[in-house]
């Protein structure tokens, strides 16, 4: 059996970052000149953002549709870009040419004829969203954050049903995506229609599935090894700040300097992992499609001046960074958490919810807010439940509409009351701001009538902020009472969301990246993050520069929150540099 002689991936590196570079500064042009044309269509309609509570209009107007075309033009470029020419490029690198970066570029993009049809629509939405939310790595760079919300998945995994289901439908959406993963190579190597190539696909790896599987496997392996090895420079160095009595004026500057390395190498990972498994993927494709074994060719290695500047570049980085981080070490790794709690549904986990015990059990903790949920019982009066109706927290399912208030006093949460709007308004007088969500099918003007009555007659103007996941209720109370403090539920948005007309924004977990906040924070308005419960994400979320978050664990948070206010100074850079990394910057 012939032995294909490929090419080992470090020659491939210097053409790897080159095409890197230009994909880069092509697919940045076109999202400028989209970001702006997008905006434009936007204000056409009155707008500056389209937001989770505010998307209908894409489907009923031509400014809505001319977007979604838009988007699915971005979709199909980056993915011509960010995977056909590269499957390009690796094919023709693998098989011992000197291809021009430039025109794999050029046949990239004329690729996409090959693919706008229905079967190729399938491959570019499979590529785009459903790869990074299944964790397979043949993704776009624009798409690669995608992500299921955490108000989603949550319930998904509350459920054993759902997350049953949630684990056979992304099992099979995995399956699908390894049975078909030499789909594109087929097309864009060898000429066949995406029909032909699918079939194909499919008898390759059938044929060599153990061999598949093996390299697949000692290729991870590899690269987890190297990760690891790094990563172990951060707990050495946390244990030797533990048990040498090492001048801090050394040490700091030591530690910052390792973890620097390791950051280094883990964006070098982040960076170069898709070039490098599509290479993986197309020296197997190339070996099971001739039928041969294989192994690499050894060639002299030329240095590249483009890796020289590279890791000049990557070495310059670590040097300033170790030297800035040392000098203002109190700016970068502040010993005090600013970031406060509000306890969700008025105390979280921590008292039965939406109740006036919870509002209490949050002002024990130390919590500043509360966020509660208000529905209009059938005699007009408003009454604080979450769900649609009280089968989940009191046993009886009916709606908070379909039942008078004394129906509703007669129910128990826990043994607690079902309070009204006026008793939680009482309850955190002076105590605690109350963010006041406007809830379920009742959620109309004239609950956000009532609730700037009921808040005004309490006089409590300056400690509630009403809020909402419909923003057309927002707007419409900050603009008739400006005086009132208003926000935004949003888990996704698209435009100058900072510019919506609220006082405060309250972002979904993975919505709230540092340049949202900062964005935010520039036009005058607070953000709150929710619902932040996970230990991981309080840590990173009680040291970033938001406003307040919204948490079920009160007691977590401020058990942290003592942690890291008691951290070592070796510690707190620890956990500093390592939250700066996992923090969703992108």
């Amino acid at each position: 059996m012939k032995r294909q002689r490929l090419l080992p991936y470090r020659q491939a590196v210097p053409a790897i970052l080159l095409f890197q570079l230009i994909t880069e500064f092509v697919l940045q042009l076109w999202m400028f000149g989209f970001s702006r044309l997008s905006m434009l269509l936007l204000a056409s309609t009155g707008r500056v953002a389209v937001t989770s509570g505010d998307f209908l209009f894409i489907f009923t107007s031509w400014q809505g549709l001319l977007l979604l075309l838009l988007a699915l033009v971005t979709l199909f470029l980056f993915t011509a870009l960010d995977v056909n020419a590269l499957v390009i490029l690796c094919g023709r690198l693998l098989r011992g040419e000197k291809p021009s970066v430039l025109l794999c570029v050029k046949e990239g993009l004329l690729s996409l004829r090959r693919i706008l049809n229905p079967r190729g629509l399938l491959i570019v939405l499979y590529v785009a969203l459903l790869s990074p939310v299944i964790g397979f790595e043949m993704v776009i760079s624009l798409t690669r954050n995608f992500y299921i919300p955490k108000f989603i998945s949550s319930v998904i995994r509350s459920n054993p049903l759902y997350s049953a289901g949630a684990v056979l439908l992304g099992t099979a959406l995995f399956a699908v995506g390894v049975l078909f993963i030499f789909v594109l190579h087929g097309t864009l190597l060898d000429g066949m229609t995406l029909k032909e190539s699918g079939r194909n696909s499919l008898r390759l790896i059938k044929r060599n599935r153990k061999k598949f599987v093996a390299e697949i496997l000692r290729f991870l392996l590899v690269v987890f090894t190297v990760f690891a090895v790094f990563s172990a420079f951060a707990v050495l160095v946390s244990v030797l700040s533990e048990t040498l009595s090492v001048p801090s004026e050394i040490l700091i500057p030591l530690t910052v300097f390792l973890l620097s390395c390791l950051l280094s190498v883990s964006f070098t990972l982040f960076v170069m992992m898709m070039p490098f498994v599509t290479l993986k993927i197309t020296a197997l494709y190339l070996t099971f499609q001739s039928g041969g074994e294989w192994r690499y060719e050894k060639r002299k290695n030329r240095k590249s001046p483009l890796v020289i500047a590279a890791v000049a570049v990557t070495a310059m980085f670590i040097g300033l960074s170790t030297v800035l981080i040392s000098a203002f070490y109190d700016d970068f790794f502040p010993k005090k958490v600013t970031v406060s709690c509000i306890g969700h549904r008025a105390g979280g986990s921590e008292a039965p919810e939406n109740t006036v015990a919870g509002l209490d059990a949050a002002y024990a903790l130390g919590a500043t807010g509360g966020e509660l949920d208000i529905q209009r019982t059938s005699d007009g009066y408003y009454v604080v439940n979450h769900d649609d109706d009280f089968g989940r927290t009191a046993g009886v399912k009916r709606r908070p509409s379909d039942m008078t208030l004394e129906e509703v006093r007669q129910l128990r949460v826990d043994g607690e009351p079902v309070p009204t709007l006026e008793e939680m308004l009482e309850a955190a007088r002076g105590r605690l701001t109350l963010y006041v969500e406007l809830k379920g099918a009742t959620a109309d003007r004239q609950m956000a009538d009532d609730a700037v009555r009921i808040v005004r007659e309490y006089r409590m103007e300056d400690s509630v902020v009403i809020i909402s996941l419909k923003y057309d209720l927002i707007d419409y109370i900050e603009t008739t009472w400006p005086e009132m403090n208003t926000g935004y539920l949003a888990f996704a948005s698209f435009g100058d969301t900072a510019s919506l007309n609220c006082d405060y924004l309250a972002l979904e977990e993975e919505a709230a990246t540092s340049e949202t906040i900062d964005s935010i924070h520039s036009k005058g308005k607070k953000v709150l993050v929710w619902t932040v419960n996970d230990e991981e994400d309080l840590r990173a979320f009680l040291r970033s520069e938001a406003d307040a978050l919204i948490t079920d664990e009160l007691s977590a948070a401020r058990e942290i929150t003592r942690e890291m206010e008691s951290a070592s100074p070796i510690e707190r850079i620890v956990d500093g540099v390592f939250r700066m990394y996992s923090f969703r910057n992108a």
